[in-house]
């Protein structure tokens, strides 16, 4: 009897260990997006970040997204960064000045394109909570993200679609007895839930183009 219970000691904190490990992440299919029958020539003129994660690094690695889902999507054709800062320069127009009619115009005009848009990161945060189960612990860290990109008439300047997108994503990691996963700050959670959230804006502009 001593020697079942003393075995039974042994195998408990590997037990535990075993229902605090969570299960291997799943990876996020990719939007699929329909096809317009035509593609629209847009250009991405900036991708700002609102919030006070992540500075410059956030709102370009939102930028790159947005392009490669714009262009996945097969109804896009993305006017090149370099010659959107080119153009910009020459005319020493800056961003406030895109929505007037003449301005918009003309760098429309210049950058060959139909549409121009302005993207924002608006919100981003990462929130790390915790399980206490005497024996075993736990620690889930949720990161959330919210971006908005908002699609300028060239003839206008007017901001005629303003699209949203949201992602969420979570990770688990547990111990017990001091055994058992233990993490940091999982950093490619922020690449996931950006993408979650431009990936929907996208999705939202693809509707938009398909009334044009």
């Amino acid at each position: 009897m001593r020697k079942i219970t003393g075995l039974l000691l042994l195998l408990l904190p590997l037990l535990f260990t075993a229902c605090m490990t969570p299960p291997p992440p799943q990876e996020d299919k990719p939007v699929e997006y329909p096809m317009l029958g035509k593609q629209f020539t847009v250009a991405l003129l900036e991708f700002n970040n609102k919030t006070k994660y992540g500075a410059r690094r956030l709102s370009d690695s939102a930028g790159e997204i947005l392009t490669t889902e714009m262009l996945r999507s097969g109804n896009f054709i993305m006017v090149e960064r370099q010659k959107i800062e080119d153009i910009m320069a020459e005319l020493e127009l800056q961003l406030s000045g895109v929505t007037e009619a003449d301005n918009a115009a003309q760098l429309g005009e210049m950058l060959n394109c139909q549409y121009m848009l302005v993207g924002s990161v608006s919100n981003f945060g990462v929130k790390v909570t915790g399980k206490d189960m005497i024996i075993a612990q736990q620690k889930i860290q949720t990161a959330e993200c919210e971006v908005d990109i908002r699609v300028i008439d060239v003839e206008t300047g007017g901001i005629i679609f303003s699209a949203y997108g949201k992602g969420k994503s979570e990770t688990k990691s547990g111990s017990t007895f001091g055994l058992g996963a233990t993490a940091g700050y999982d950093e490619t959670m922020a690449g996931k839930v950006l993408r979650q959230a431009v990936s929907e804006a996208v999705l939202k502009l693809v509707n938009f183009f398909a009334t044009k």
